[in-house]
């Protein structure tokens, strides 16, 4: 009898310490799955532009007219509204949809013989209609019969609302700007209209940022790559137009790497107002990319400090070429596109690269990630094999260059069936914490242990995967959802970041939609 109830108490033991380790062992990632939809034949834009603690919003546009759709915390459905772009005989281009401060609002231009005209108009949550008439924000005058192009940036924590508004005039080498820079319920917090001469072909591919400060900061390219670049001390150069001290201070910093291309460059807020600055570059004579580039600029004096350059090296280069990577020389990877830049609460600052080389084998579009400490040294780098066959050849028929694509599908949710692709990946990347998380589409059959790695290139044969890296840098890989019959196929590259633990991942097929919201208990 003793024997028996020691083998009861063992037994139930083992099941308590099985169940314990399933527990620790299972995956801290929670998935929830909307409703399907179905989109109209002629749907192009599909785009969540912000959320409450209740609904998300969404824009569309079919029929020729835009929408906006309310969505429950679920993703369901709840109502659908035309937006109004006509007053009477008045007829309105709509800019920029913004969910700012709890908010909705929606900003648009009327064009004049000799100016245009931006207004906004505050949006009903509720029913999704107006709570106000067209309220003019600022009127602006053609140049040489030029109008203006808009930009609408939120900072980081959406806490800062920019409108730039931009005319380039490439025959008299002048561009004209108007800067204005709001705070919650439209407050305006400065604005500042100046304009700025330039040879050759002036400014372009502009990225504009503000902070939380309200400083403002315009990447530009000016300089590309060519022939006659093996010829001159500078090869291709970007430059940064930056306003500070309420719009008072403007000062431009020239970004070059002496006897080196850049291969790409982003810029990022500073919890401070510091200018963070980061890239990827190559030696000479280099087609691919070998190493990072890192600084900062102070936002009282506007000195450039931590100015840092860090060659890949050769333990990380190895490692690559383990994992089939094409290598140049053994000294550079091949293909690289810089794809983010992010801060994190500890003061680092992460740069994730993908690959976007284009072979008839191993064409994995892994990416490369480094970890830059408070003073730009590199504290860790890392490898996610998405092992993913992205073919991208089809863009080029459409003039779309292949490091636009994956911003031309995040910034205007195109659905237009030529820039539909399974690959690349979404983000987790909460403010108030120091990991990220990668999550893309797999194989199925790579869950296999001891089976030979297959690539993705078959949204029928996929799995979503998640790669956790913490702020030491260490990984660890989970599998998330695997596709299932009648299901729908998630497209990572589109989702939507609440600025928390959480991202919104739709899924199409043919016309039919839903949604994934994945959120991290981390």
């Amino acid at each position: 009898m003793r024997m028996f109830k020691v083998s009861y108490f063992c037994s139930f033991l083992l099941v308590i310490m099985i169940m314990t380790q399933g527990f620790i062992l299972s995956q801290p990632y929670e998935i929830t799955a909307s409703d399907f939809e179905f989109n109209l034949g002629s749907t192009s834009i599909h785009k969540i532009i912000g959320h409450d603690k209740d609904n998300y919003f969404v824009l569309k546009h079919f029929g020729n007219q835009y929408h906006l759709e309310k969505l429950d915390r679920n993703l369901n459905f709840l109502l659908e509204e035309p937006v109004k772009l006509y007053e009477k005989l008045k007829t309105y281009d709509l800019e920029s949809v913004v969910h700012f401060h709890g908010e909705l609002y929606i900003f648009v231009s009327r064009r004049k013989f000799s100016e245009t005209v931006l207004y906004y108009q505050k949006i009903d949550k509720e029913s999704l209609r107006p709570l106000t008439g067209f309220i003019e924000l600022t009127t602006i005058n053609f140049i040489r019969g030029n109008w203006p192009d808009f930009h609408f940036v939120l900072s980081r924590r959406e806490t800062k609302l920019l409108i730039a508004c931009r005319i380039k005039l490439n025959w008299e080498k002048v561009q004209h700007n108007e800067l204005f820079v709001y705070d919650k319920g439209m407050e305006l917090v400065w604005e500042r209209k100046d304009y700025f001469e330039f040879s050759g072909q002036g400014p372009r591919e502009n990225e504009y940022l503000v902070d939380e400060q309200g400083n403002i900061s315009i990447l530009s390219l000016i300089k590309r790559e060519s022939i006659l670049s093996l010829f001159q001390d500078i090869k291709n150069s970007y430059i940064i137009y930056r306003y500070t001290n309420a719009g008072k201070t403007f000062r431009e910093y020239p970004i070059a790497l002496e006897n080196r291309y850049i291969r790409g460059v982003k810029i990022l807020g500073g919890e401070n107002g510091e200018l963070i600055c980061s890239g990827l570059y190559s030696e000479l004579f280099r087609t691919g990319v070998g190493g990072t580039f890192f600084f900062m600029i102070d936002p009282e004096n506007g000195t450039i400090y931590y100015n840092q350059l860090h060659p890949f090296s050769k333990e990380f280069l190895a490692r690559l070429m383990d994992v089939e990577e094409p290598i140049m020389a053994d000294e550079e990877v091949l293909r690289y596109t810089l794809t983010d830049l992010i801060l994190r609460k500890n003061g680092n600052v992460i740069l994730i690269a993908e690959q976007l080389f284009e072979q008839s084998y191993n064409t994995y579009n892994n990416l490369i990630i480094s970890c830059f400490d408070t003073t730009g040294r590199v504290n860790w780098s890392q490898v996610v094999q998405k092992r993913q066959d992205y073919d991208i050849r089809y863009l080029m028929q459409y003039n779309v260059d292949i490091t636009d694509y994956r911003s031309l599908v995040r910034d205007t949710g195109s659905l237009n069936q030529f820039f539909e692709n399974y690959c690349s990946y979404a983000l987790i990347a909460p403010l108030e914490r120091n990991d990220i998380t990668i999550i893309y589409n797999d194989h199925f059959r790579n869950l296999e242990q001891g089976g030979k790695q297959k690539n993705f290139n078959n949204p029928r044969k996929s799995y979503l995967a998640a790669a956790h890296i913490d702020e030491f840098g260490n990984l660890t890989e989970y599998n998330l959802l695997r596709w299932k019959r009648k299901s729908l196929y998630p497209e990572p590259l589109r989702y939507y970041d609440t600025l928390g633990e959480t991202v919104i991942i739709p899924a199409f097929r043919g016309r039919k939609f839903n949604y994934y919201k994945i959120t991290t208990e981390y």
